[in-house]
């Protein structure tokens, strides 16, 4: 396989180019440091264009400077065609004569998804290989998870690689080190819009919004529904999944409702779930369920839709309405998955069974916290946020506090 010698040109070369692994560590780098040594599998997951291929490059380059035999060192894209690993690894000794069957080696698999049964021909190997240490990349959300808690349990551990922090888009941005965000907050805060249209690796250095757009786009969405789906499952229409995207990233935070969309595009509701089905399996979308907190479950009705990283709907809608953007934000930066409604009460979401309310003016005020404190009652919770567009966070109440949209994203947690 002539193509496996092109994917691995450390073989002689002894280094990774830097152009592959590039200079700039993030913190998921920290991340994969700490268990990139362990003998279980390390996967990477993430949104296309993230830097998940960055982060293995950038690994393979820390072996090698550690003293890693470069032929020991094997890298494959699933985005090239393969019937199955034994082929590969096949390939990789005919070309270095070394014995994969007994030798320690390093082997790093990107865009494992489109490998049909990745899961179990993973398990076979790592359960009769122990010599192989394997790290995995894959764009595709719940089928990753999904078949590697089937088959991979106590097999693998799992790093989200997201866009960028506002604090790694800085310091890409500048070539500036911020050691402490309180030292640097002036200097963050001036990149929040600039960061808030770019917070991908390769975006970062764009000037342009419309060649912003163009990228998000057609990098990121079209790649995503014209190739990734349509390689994963052969029912995809394309159109039907534009329309229902178009149709959430212009209002963010929409309740999802599969019988009026089926009505909308004249089709059957089952199409409907599966093409939303499949946005959110590929990071596109991210849907928000309603919490009973009585009961400890979720409801399966009155589920809300948001684009899976804010960023997303710019590609598409430059314009977001102020206070959508300000939610989806939120949302996005702590990895939302639960809101609560009940009757007139709602609440935007819930952190860990804490209640958090989403607004974007510059002032913060008990009026803004009603639900909070109705929440807070009637389930005996200690402590609520409001995330607002001020500069400071403050008290409005017993147990309710603002917290500015900055700290959150400096922190990335409330």
């Amino acid at each position: 396989m002539k193509i496996i010698e092109l994917l691995n040109p450390w073989w002689t070369e002894k280094k990774v180019k830097d152009t592959l692994a590039k200079p700039y560590k993030r913190k998921a780098f920290s991340e994969l440091e700490k268990i990139g040594g362990k003998r279980q599998i390390t996967m990477l997951v993430g949104l296309r264009r993230v830097g998940k291929t960055v982060l293995l490059f950038q690994y393979m380059q820390k072996l090698l400077e550690k003293g890693v035999e470069p032929r020991h060192v094997l890298y494959f894209s699933f985005d090239q065609k393969v019937e199955s690993l034994k082929d590969i690894l096949k390939g990789y000794s005919g070309i270095t004569n070394v014995d994969w069957e007994k030798e320690h080696i390093y082997v790093f698999l990107d865009e494992i998804q489109k490998l049909d049964n990745w899961s179990s021909q993973l398990k076979l190997f790592y359960d009769n290989f122990p010599n192989i240490k394997f790290f995995v990349s894959g764009s595709a959300s719940i089928q990753l998870e999904q078949n590697a808690m089937a088959d991979l349990v106590g097999r693998h551990f799992t790093i989200r690689v997201t866009p960028l922090s506002l604090v790694e888009f800085f310091e890409l941005k500048t070539g500036k080190k911020v050691d402490t965000t309180n030292v640097w907050r002036k200097e963050l805060e001036k990149t929040v819009g600039e960061f808030i249209k770019k917070p991908f690796p390769e975006l970062v250095d764009f000037e342009d919004d419309m060649q912003v757009m163009e990228y998000l786009r057609e990098s990121v969405i079209e790649k995503v529904i014209r190739s990734d789906l349509p390689d994963t499952f052969k029912d995809v229409r394309k159109d039907l999944l534009l329309a229902l995207l178009q149709q959430f990233y212009q209002n963010p935070g929409t309740y999802l409702n599969f019988d009026s969309l089926a009505k909308d595009y004249n089709t059957g509701k089952e199409v409907i779930i599966k093409h939303v089905h499949y946005l959110e399996f590929s990071y596109l979308i991210r849907i928000v369920k309603n919490y009973r907190p009585s009961v400890g479950i979720s409801s399966r009705k009155l589920r809300r839709v948001y684009p899976y990283h804010w960023s997303l709907a710019f590609g598409l809608y430059p314009e977001t309405e102020r206070g959508k953007l300000v939610e989806t934000i939120v949302a996005s930066t702590l990895n939302v998955e639960y809101y609560w409604r009940k009757g007139t009460h709602e609440v935007d979401f819930l952190i860990n069974g804490v209640p958090v309310e989403v607004k974007s003016k510059k002032e913060a005020s008990f009026s803004d916290a009603k639900d909070l404190d109705y929440f807070m009652k009637r389930f005996k919770a200690k402590k609520a946020f409001v995330v607002y567009g001020g500069e400071a966070q403050k008290q409005i109440s017993s147990g309710i506090r603002a917290v500015p949209l900055l700290d959150v994203l400096l922190s990335q947690k409330l």
